[in-house]
């Protein structure tokens, strides 16, 4: 056993003997230590720590990573399609500094039980946590909730291997174009059929009205992901893209149009670009939300209605 180690804040009932970058079996840890062995966030009820086991590669570790000043940790709970809250293990870490207790990071290592000490760590006092939208599950990847992410700072050096991570933005939303969206990993086929749809419509763009779509993506004050849309700037109009008629996915791109207005200036006109023409109800929302409606003739024309009045202009 290494010799032990008596860090500033240590005392005498709590001496930690790992040191840094050490690795240790995970049951043998929390039997030295206290905690529970499954939990991301792993309070002692023996010795005043809280554990945190960082796993960038999996779900629950979606936002783990080192920004070059804090460590993202991502928050436990909301696997069933609610919000992360900050109860259990998360109100520890939040309340760790009031009731006296360390924060130690771990890297839980893929399938298997050991695990590697990364350091001590504290919540930022201005600002401790924040909000990420994600999937609770990856079996529902449909299913988006609010997840934690604390921002942690070191107490004295950067952990080793940590894999980096964006930093959250702290001004006013930055706005960059690109001439066309990144392309996903993995994507699913209603992801693929929206590029597809997408893609068709820039042609016609450029073939009838020589202009083009110009894709932003913005990342708001305070966020970690950004958001992304797609601007016809002849037009001045903001087009989000959706490759089914479901009322709910009307309900959901209606907000996103909202939203994403927000960060234009000067103020866009909005458009949905569908897959094939809206029945007379779905038209009466979008006239309602003084939203255009676009959607494919062929595979060369596009279609489109006025929000001023609901007709369709071929």
């Amino acid at each position: 056993m290494p010799a032990t180690t008596n860090l500033p804040g240590d005392t005498p009932q709590s001496a930690w003997h790992l040191a840094l970058g050490e690795t240790i079996e995970r049951a043998e840890l929390h039997h030295r230590y206290g905690g529970r062995i499954h939990p991301r966030i792993s309070p002692s009820r023996v010795t005043p720590n809280v554990f945190l086991f960082t796993t960038p590669a999996e779900p629950a570790g979606l936002f783990d990573g080192w920004t070059g000043e804090h460590v993202h940790f991502t928050g436990e709970g909301g696997t069933t399609g609610t919000d992360q809250v900050l109860t259990h293990g998360n109100k520890s870490v939040l309340h760790h500094h009031a009731e006296g207790r360390t924060l130690r990071l771990f890297h839980q290592r893929p399938d298997t039980m050991a695990v590697s000490y990364l350091g001590r760590l504290h919540l930022d006092t201005d600002h401790p946590y924040l909000w990420a939208d994600a999937p609770g599950d990856p079996r529902r990847p449909l299913e988006i909730a609010r997840r934690l992410v604390f921002r942690l700072r070191p107490v004295c050096s950067p952990p080793p291997s940590v894999l980096p991570s964006v930093p959250t933005a702290d001004t006013a939303p930055q706005v960059r174009t690109e001439a066309a969206p990144a392309h996903l990993p993995n994507p699913n086929p209603a992801q693929r059929a929206a590029a597809k749809l997408i893609a068709a419509y820039s042609r016609y763009l450029r073939a009838v009205h020589a202009t083009d779509l110009i894709h932003y993506r913005m990342r708001p004050a305070g966020a970690l992901t950004e958001l992304s849309t797609h601007h016809d700037s002849t037009r001045n109009e903001l087009v989000a893209v959706r490759p089914t008629l479901a009322r709910t996915a009307m309900w959901a791109t209606l907000g996103e149009l909202q939203d994403l207005a927000r960060f234009m200036d000067p103020q866009p006109k909005r458009a949905l670009l569908l897959p094939s023409e809206p029945d007379g109800d779905l038209a009466g929302l979008l006239h309602h939300a003084d939203v255009s409606a676009i959607w494919p003739l062929d595979r060369y024309r596009f279609a489109r209605t006025q929000p001023q009045n609901g007709a369709a202009e071929r």
